[in-house]
């Protein structure tokens, strides 16, 4: 064929295909020559894939703080009842049934100790003498159990425990007053010796009886 016919070739022009080729070349060709950095980015990379990969530490509970229990209708009445009363929830039959709770229960529980102990000395506050309830601080204040215990009168009436229980509270004052009087009977809140001239029957507060 003649060469004068051939139909002269049209060069083709780049497109964003040819310009990502070359692209692609040149880094190759950067790769190739600097291994040191193609190593790093290799090592990088599978440190990325393996902590991916790694579980997660799960964070320490957190302890769930403690809730109690729901009170039954019955606590929750018997509670009630003993809020009306004003003693703890264990004299709550004993004051129903007796309208008081005994000495003699109230001591063994002071002889019990511990959480008895301390709902028999709120009873007892009430239950003694209103002259003894500072003594009976001093002696709870100090853990005078055994000058508290020897007041019960086991075999006697309440009115003999009443008795020596305004004598210990009598000796108490005595040794807090170096001259051995006791305070005036406003102090005291009850007359615990009345004078010579004096007849306890005309009045009907005053404690009636001589401590000695």
């Amino acid at each position: 064929m003649n060469e004068k016919f051939k139909t002269p070739k049209r060069r083709r022009r780049r497109n964003c295909y040819d310009r990502l080729r070359a692209r692609w070349l040149e880094n190759r060709r950067r790769q190739r020559a600097d291994p040191a950095a193609s190593a790093v980015a290799q090592m990088m990379a599978m440190f990325v894939v393996l902590i991916g990969r790694m579980p997660l530490v799960p964070a320490s509970p957190v302890p769930a703080p403690y809730v109690p229990p729901p009170l039954s209708p019955g606590q929750a009445h018997r509670n009630a009842v003993a809020r009306r009363l004003g003693v703890p929830g264990r004299y709550v039959d004993v004051v129903l049934a007796q309208g008081t709770v005994p000495y003699g229960q109230l001591f063994e529980h002071v002889r019990r100790g511990g959480r008895s102990r301390n709902d028999a000395m709120t009873v007892l506050r009430q239950r003694a003498p209103e002259a003894c309830r500072d003594w009976l601080d001093h002696v709870q204040d100090w853990g005078l159990w055994s000058s508290l215990l020897a007041c019960h009168v086991r075999e006697g009436a309440d009115e003999d425990t009443d008795v020596k229980l305004l004598k210990s509270t009598l000796t108490w004052l005595r040794d807090l007053n170096p001259g051995g009087c006791p305070p005036a009977p406003a102090e005291a809140g009850v007359d615990l010796i009345p004078g010579p001239d004096e007849d306890p029957g005309n009045d009907p507060n005053r404690t009636r009886g001589v401590l000695t």
